[in-house]
């Protein structure tokens, strides 16, 4: 989901709490991404300049050596009752590590998981890559920036302990959203999981449609920002409030490593460090000079993989 539409559909969620097209404008934000797009999505895709072709071609060519590899699909039921599909490649060399990765907003397993598979398979080790809640195969009406995100995370990793026996290791990994995802599970995790990678994580949901709509020129968001959470919670269930990972990360039982492109303009890179400083746990920061947003690994992929090799290798 880029910036614009984030700050068309709070404008527009923010019209009336019971006008059709508030609620048409709340649901661009978190529910399950329609087939045809609104006009609401046509508005926000013209307003967004950037050029993303270069990072679509990088993730293209790593889906075209994904799918050479034998992946098993794996179903759970969230405590919701949402069916969920996960999708698993153990290694041809066998394997106690386990890699859950956690994937961003609007995408699936074939987005920002896909640009990892092949190192982490590489290395050695087994990877699990996930449809989030109303995204991809899996099912769910709405999304829950982090939070049914890391509930049911902790589902999928009781579901490796319980498959692959209590001894095996974990690296957890996200990128944007499911950088959140992964904060937000670091205070929970089973002590099976070793360490883990936040890319890019936003602060909270509210801070990050905060600071979206203020950058888009939106006036008076803590108004609008309140009207959107109590439509939140009316549709979707929850307090867009319990997306907030700070308190996790204060607790986090794990090493973490923090990964932020320094250009990052739509989760602000400031946000990544906030959330690095406050971890008291043992962790690392990692900026990237000249990378967007959930870009890092594209823009410098050679030094990204090092510093996972060196945090792996001191942590795992």
């Amino acid at each position: 989901m880029n910036k614009k539409l984030i700050a068309v559909g709070v404008v527009t969620a923010a019209a009336g709490c019971l006008c059709k097209v508030a609620i048409d404008g709340y649901k661009e934000i978190t529910a399950r991404e329609k087939k045809k797009k609104s006009i609401i999505k046509r508005l926000a895709e013209m307003g967004d300049k950037t050029d993303y072709s270069d990072m679509i071609a990088f993730t293209q060519n790593k889906v075209k050596w994904n799918e050479q590899q034998e992946t098993e699909k794996i179903s759970i039921t969230s405590e919701r009752g949402d069916l969920l599909k996960g999708y698993l490649t153990l290694n041809k060399n066998e394997s106690n590590v386990f890699v859950f990765f956690a994937h961003g907003c609007r995408t699936d397993h074939n987005g920002d998981p896909a640009n990892f598979m092949q190192y982490y398979i590489e290395k050695g080790y087994n990877f699990l890559s996930v449809d989030h809640v109303a995204q991809g195969e899996s099912g769910g009406a709405y999304m829950g920036y982090d939070y049914f995100e890391s509930i049911d995370s902790l589902e999928w990793l009781d579901y490796l302990i319980r498959r692959f026996g209590q001894d095996i290791k974990i690296i957890i990994h996200g990128v944007s959203m499911g950088g959140a995802t992964v904060c937000q599970m670091s205070d929970k995790v089973p002590s099976q999981v070793k360490l883990a990678v936040a890319d890019c994580p936003y602060t909270s949901a509210l801070d990050e449609f905060d600071h979206v709509a203020k950058s888009a020129g939106v006036k008076y968001t803590n108004t609008i920002l309140k009207v959107i959470n109590a439509m939140n919670k009316r549709f979707a269930g929850y307090d867009f409030k319990d997306t907030d990972v700070r308190n996790a990360v204060k607790n986090a039982k794990v090493p973490m490593l923090f990964v932020h492109g320094k250009e990052d303009d739509f989760v602000p890179t400031r946000m990544g460090v906030e959330l690095y400083e406050i971890c008291t746990n043992e962790k690392e920061l990692y900026l990237v000079d000249n990378a967007i947003h959930a870009q890092s690994i594209k823009t410098d992929e050679v030094g990204y993989h090092k510093k996972l090799d060196a945090f792996i290798e001191k942590y795992l």
